[in-house]
């Protein structure tokens, strides 16, 4: 790992130039480490791939005493961490799969065979950005990976499901964009009426379950009603 320093309040922590599930996971642990130290100045924490940087007062503290706090940190195993697994349903009917069929004959495949790849691997929340629990999400299939699109939508509705280049990743809010719309999920991936207002969060899994168009209309109804709850598998 390696100290830089961003700004006068600022420094980053960079674990490595690739991006990879093991360097994801150490800087989320040193996140973490961080956070139980309760380090005095430090104001904010955010993490990336393979990188977190962090926010400090500097009236309280220095670049050089942060370093040294951290650098002395018994940091926890990764691998010692439960698996939390979070549930996606998704309904990947052409209702709401606006780019299915064209990625589907991009790869020469049937839009079955791209939502059977699409659905049985789990991803790993690498991070969240671009807005409220957009999870920028690990382990995509090569055989569907698809470049952005080259005209960008003004508007993509909440809780559409998108493949960008070798990412896969799910819009909380109606947003403009480029991914590619292979479904939507019923849920609401961010609500600030909720605790948590975002279900996932950075070192999480994702899995996507496919439905019907029936079961994302009864689906949507619970969410409304606040019945719903969404299935989480934890494991070692």
């Amino acid at each position: 790992m390696k100290f830089f320093d961003v700004s006068e309040n600022c420094i980053s922590c960079v674990f490595n130039e690739k991006i990879a599930p093991d360097i994801n996971k150490s800087v989320i642990a040193l996140s973490r480490a961080i956070e139980q130290a309760q380090i005095e100045g430090i104001t904010e924490l955010v993490n990336s791939y393979n990188t977190l940087v962090i926010y400090f007062n500097d009236d309280i503290t220095t670049h050089d005493e942060l370093k040294k706090h951290i650098s002395e940190l018994k940091i926890a195993d990764s691998n010692t961490e439960k698996k939390r697994t979070f549930v996606i349903p998704v309904c990947y009917d052409k209702k709401y799969a606006l780019d299915l069929e064209e990625l589907a004959a991009t790869h020469e495949l049937t839009t079955e065979e791209v939502i059977q790849i699409h659905s049985e691997n789990e991803y790993l929340v690498y991070m969240l950005g671009f807005m409220p629990g957009f999870p920028y999400l690990g382990g995509l299939d090569e055989r569907i990976a698809t470049p952005r699109r080259s005209s960008p939508r003004k508007a993509i509705p909440a809780g559409s499901v998108g493949i960008a280049a070798n990412q896969t990743g799910m819009y909380p809010l109606q947003s403009p964009g480029g991914w590619n719309i292979i479904g939507q999920t019923p849920l609401k991936l961010y609500d600030p009426n909720r605790n948590p207002v975002v279900y996932y969060e950075a070192g999480d899994y994702i899995k996507y379950e496919p439905i019907t168009l029936e079961q994302f209309d009864e689906i949507k109804r619970q969410v409304e009603a606040g019945t719903y709850e969404i299935q989480v598998k934890e494991e070692k």
